[in-house]
């Protein structure tokens, strides 16, 4: 075996070169509509709230380098790999080689290689909190003055990353719990408390800069939550949920423009009527998205509750059909801003095996989402049980959060679902055979028997769907 000096510097490099590769194929990263919106805003310096504008200021403070999208790019790059390389070398220090070159080949698949090279807030998220992993995993290893600059270094990247999306705290929050004091987590019921304190804290800390510091203008994004779920309420028979429309015109605009998936995927134009006028009709009435949708729900449940599941089913990609394109975006939106990106014929080629992964279990938001439960399955026997059960629980608590808040399935909403499940994993094989032996046979087979049984509905529905058409 090589020597420590020689496997710490391949890590260093191999990281460092994938790194470079990273910034090589995707300069100067993928541009999508919203990359062009919030980039407009990061120029102006004046915000909206149709995405959390802690992006596009971050993004504003990165134009002192360089304009256009270089300094986003270098930055996720640096933050994603720089947190891989950290918490493959702390595997390695704890003598786990096979476990440090694991999370490092995660980290190389295709679709995380592919979706770091987008300009999006969802890729920065991921890098962020990627990177607070790799110092919170340093942390429990380390004591002294050494483990607080740790703990004060990760807090604002949790925080900063709990901005980036309206239901990032849900994967912020087990992080920030790993850096209190072990005595406030003696019990469970503790835990849970501390859980939910430390997710009311991130969303009231995402609400003071996106809603107060950067004083943004209010679009109201949350009435295209309203509308898609009153819309699945009419289409799974529960009646019109519409206090704005018609009858008629519910049922009209529900058949033309809703589906499982997203509402309006197919007419985005002819399709706006519906939240625009529940938006007209909350100003008329001074009610607000909240009420409006509680009142169809209360009055609907199952409906609601079927539509919910419809959605989840697409969001975590179980029992679908077909796969939609969307593991590796590979795009440039036209623009008059200077934003643009070329296709390289390494970032097809990406685009291409990340379509291909995106078909198969490893490419399925359900399948990791099924590793998080073994996870927690077994880690009360690790000795890195505390580590191990917050990333699961990140994992877990972030993609099932989409049960209730999404209004599209993109791939790229369950990136950090997938990365959390990745690293968990590689931390678990890094405690060695030993801890393993001490699972047990029987706890690994529960362990492993979601995994197995979802796989197979994976495919087998694809299969199905493939035959059927």
């Amino acid at each position: 075996m090589p020597k420590p000096e020689i496997q710490q510097a391949a890590i260093a490099l191999v990281c460092a070169c994938l790194c470079a590769l990273q910034i090589y194929v995707f300069r100067w990263g993928v541009i999508t509509p919203d990359t062009v919106v919030q980039y407009g805003q990061a120029l102006a310096g004046v915000y909206d709230d149709w995405h959390p504008p802690v992006t596009a200021w971050l993004w504003r403070q990165l134009l002192i380098f360089h304009r256009g999208s270089a300094p986003f790019l270098i930055l996720d790059s640096l933050l994603y790999w720089g947190g891989f390389a950290a918490i493959a070398e702390q595997l390695r220090r704890r003598r786990s080689l096979t476990a440090a070159w694991l999370v490092i080949l995660l980290a190389a698949l295709p679709i995380g290689f592919g979706q770091i090279g987008a300009i999006l807030k969802d890729s920065l998220m991921a890098a962020l909190l990627v990177a607070a992993a790799a110092l919170i995993l340093w942390r429990e290893h380390t004591g002294g003055r050494v483990r607080l600059l740790l703990a004060i270094t990760a807090l604002p990247l949790i925080v900063i990353a709990s901005a980036t999306r309206f239901n990032a705290a849900f994967a912020a929050a087990p992080l920030l719990l790993l850096l209190v004091p072990r005595s406030w987590l003696r019990s469970s019921p503790r835990v849970g408390l501390a859980l939910g304190g430390a997710a009311l804290l991130l969303a009231t800390t995402g609400w003071l800069i996106n809603g107060v510091a950067l004083k943004p203008h209010r679009s109201s994004p949350i009435f295209s939550l309203v509308n898609f779920d009153l819309a699945g309420i009419v289409a799974y028979g529960g009646g019109n949920a519409y206090p704005s429309l018609s009858a008629a015109d519910a049922a009209r605009f529900t058949a033309h423009c809703y589906e499982p998936r997203q509402f309006g995927a197919r007419d985005n134009a002819g399709c706006a009527r519906p939240e625009d006028s529940l938006a007209e009709y909350a100003n008329r009435h001074h009610v607000g998205a909240i009420g409006i949708w509680l009142d169809a729900v209360i009055h609907a449940p199952l409906p609601y509750i079927l539509h919910r599941l419809g959605h989840l089913n697409w969001n975590w990609r179980l029992l679908v059909t077909e796969i939609p394109n969307d593991a590796v975006f590979v795009m440039s939106q036209p623009n008059d801003l200077g934003l643009h990106f070329t296709k390289t014929r390494l970032a097809v080629a990406f685009g291409i095996a990340g379509k291909a992964m995106a078909w198969s279990p490893l490419g399925r938001p359900a399948s990791w989402l099924c590793i998080a439960i073994g996870l927690l399955i077994v880690a009360p026997n690790l000795p890195s049980r505390n580590y191990i059960n917050a990333i699961a629980a990140s994992a877990l608590l972030y993609g099932c959060a989409y049960a209730a808040v999404s209004v599209a399935p993109d791939l790229r909403y369950n990136f950090w679902t997938m990365l959390a499940v990745m690293i968990g994993l590689a931390v678990a094989l890094g405690d060695g055979r030993r801890a393993l032996a001490v699972i047990g046979r029987r706890r690994l087979i529960y362990a492993i028997a979601p995994l197995i049984a979802v796989s197979a509905l994976e495919m087998g529905a694809l299969v199905a769907g493939q035959f059927a058409s």
